[in-house]
């Protein structure tokens, strides 16, 4: 029996259905009528291909500061359920990445999506990112697209849903393309960025919980726990 993976690209998982735990499909559409609010306000992004992919001098650093704020674009904002997955449906998984190997939004092309806590820009010198670091997770093709997307899907689901904590340290999470182009390692990246990096007790108890919300299989198995690095935004 072939493994059944939490995708919405439908190429993997064209017959995956959701019931309550009583299987009752009717008690679900009835409760998903009433509008269910989440505990933060979220905020769709894109990160566009920037031009410069070099910064050799002081100069020119601040110049791809400029470039990467000027090429991250908000794209729609949402508070609930309902809203989330009208939006999450015309979304790209990973797996379709994999086999487009861009990612495009109209004529550019596309680095990175993102979800960010409504006022919090998803740059490192925003207010909360600044004292924060992230947590990222490589993923290598040969992974499978329906464990990438698995992967992802946890992640948002758990950071929106607000079931990853302390989910207050949260600001953001992005999908980053690293399969080609400049700077390319091969890899796709998940990122979870937080505040209060200092804070080692809350960072280590967040990390664990990221940790189990990934490896978390649609059975309530779990997966093999990925390789987790932990960058600092405070160290340039």
């Amino acid at each position: 029996m072939a493994t059944a993976y939490l995708s919405f690209n439908e190429n993997l998982n064209s017959n995956l259905k959701f019931t309550s735990e009583e299987g009752d499909t009717e008690v679900t559409e009835e409760t998903l009528k009433k509008e269910l609010l989440l505990r933060y306000k979220w905020v769709f992004w894109n990160q566009i291909v920037q031009k410069t992919e070099k910064a050799p001098d002081r100069a020119a650093n601040a110049k791809t500061k400029e470039e990467y704020s000027n090429a991250t674009q908000k794209l729609s904002t949402f508070a609930s359920v309902q809203d989330f997955w009208a939006l999450w449906t015309h979304m790209p998984q990973p797996s379709e990445l994999l086999e487009q190997k861009r990612m495009s939004s109209g004529a550019d092309t596309v680095d990175a999506l993102m979800i960010f806590r409504e006022n919090v820009r998803p740059e490192w010198e925003d207010e909360l990112n600044a004292t924060g670091g992230h947590f990222q997770f490589q993923l290598k093709p040969s992974v499978g697209g329906g464990q990438i997307d698995e992967y992802w899907n946890n992640l948002v689901l758990g950071v929106i849903g607000s079931t990853i904590e302390p989910a207050c340290m949260i600001t953001g999470i992005r999908l980053v393309d690293k399969l080609s182009g400049p700077r390319a390692a091969g890899v796709i990246r998940l990122e979870v960025w937080f505040s209060n990096y200092e804070d080692t007790q809350a960072v280590n108890a967040l990390r664990r919980s990221v940790e189990q919300c990934l490896a978390t299989r649609l059975d309530g198995s779990t997966s093999q726990v990925l390789k987790c690095e932990t960058k600092s935004h405070g160290k340039h």
